[in-house]
């Protein structure tokens, strides 16, 4: 049986990478199908509703993941619940990729904003046309941190005028930290094995 994902574009060549990795060692052996939505819908509710259940109305599979965090629509649980869908435990991409520890750790001496590869592959439709903020607005937005840390997972190619860019739009120091994929890998993992419970136990 075929396991349908719905999941943000954010995550693409991360998800795509690990799924690889599970079906080479066997850990979910089904076919995966995944629809990925664009990043910049969280900018606007409405729009990433409805990307969402455009998404899930389409999907005719019994098995059906929704990769989301439980925090990036405030009504998630209430326009999903029809679907039936399994859903992600962690509450956003950061949670996804940044072992909570780590992060406690990293937030005992400093106020930051994460930006994950995606995000920094993004930034522009999410930021300069998604919330129209221009480099005043970003200033603003961006000034009550202290910095922004770059999670690479190693996945996703950049260098240092991306960096240079968002950092002339932001005015924040950015300073990377490689994460790799294990936290990621963990996390797709557990979706996968309560997929496989909760289809069961329908």
């Amino acid at each position: 049986m075929e396991l349908c994902i719905v999941a943000c574009g954010v995550f693409q060549p991360e998800l795509e990478q690990v799924l690889e990795q599970i079906s080479e060692e066997l850990i979910f052996s089904k076919d995966i199908k995944i629809t990925y939505l664009p990043p910049a819908l969280h900018v606007d509710y409405n729009k990433l509703r409805k990307g969402i259940t455009d998404a899930l109305d389409d999907v005719t599979q019994e098995k059906r993941l929704l990769f989301f965090g439980s925090m990036c629509h405030p009504e998630l649980d209430e326009f999903t619940k029809q679907y039936h869908v399994v859903r992600l435990l962690k509450g956003n991409c950061i949670e996804l990729i940044l072992d909570n520890k780590r992060k406690e750790e990293i937030e005992k001496s400093a106020r930051v904003f994460y930006l994950t590869p995606g995000w920094l592959r993004n930034w522009q439709d999410i930021f300069k046309q998604g919330q129209g903020w221009d480099e005043i607005d970003a200033r603003q937005n961006f000034g009550f941190y202290d910095k922004i840390l770059l999670l690479d997972t190693g996945v996703v190619e950049f260098d240092d005028e991306d960096i240079l860019d968002f950092f002339e739009y932001t005015q924040v120091p950015i300073e990377i930290e490689y994460v790799g994929l294990t936290t990621f890998k963990q996390n797709v993992v557990e979706a996968l094995e309560k997929v496989s419970v909760t289809v069961k136990s329908l």
